[in-house]
């Protein structure tokens, strides 16, 4: 099975120890379109609760709120579901180094 590295131009892969969970990114969207929360979660017909939840990192994507978001927002499913996919292997990823480390 073949692996895929994003390669910068000198040919070292490209990675970074930085990541966003989807709801930060999902927030900081919110905000740029002046957006309520409340309004929106509505919208998305989830208590406000558990979108709080979602947008604090307590809670995943799941591909029914990824389609949700594209239709509410205009920005792709497969978009907001890479995203959780890659919060998701960092998240592992750390995991595994500490589990090494000690």
């Amino acid at each position: 099975m073949a692996v895929y590295k994003v390669l910068n131009t000198r040919g070292k892969e490209i990675q970074t120890d930085v990541t966003l969970h989807p709801g930060e990114v999902l927030q900081d969207e919110l905000e740029a379109r002046d957006i309520k929360k409340s309004v929106f979660a509505g919208q998305m017909g989830m208590k406000a609760s558990h979108f709080s939840e979602l947008l604090h990192g307590k809670r995943h994507i799941s591909a029914a709120t990824a389609l949700k978001l594209e239709k509410l927002l205009g920005i792709s499913a497969e978009y907001w579901l890479r995203v959780q996919v890659s919060y998701d292997l960092f998240v592992e990823r750390q995991k595994e180094e500490e589990i090494h480390e000690n």
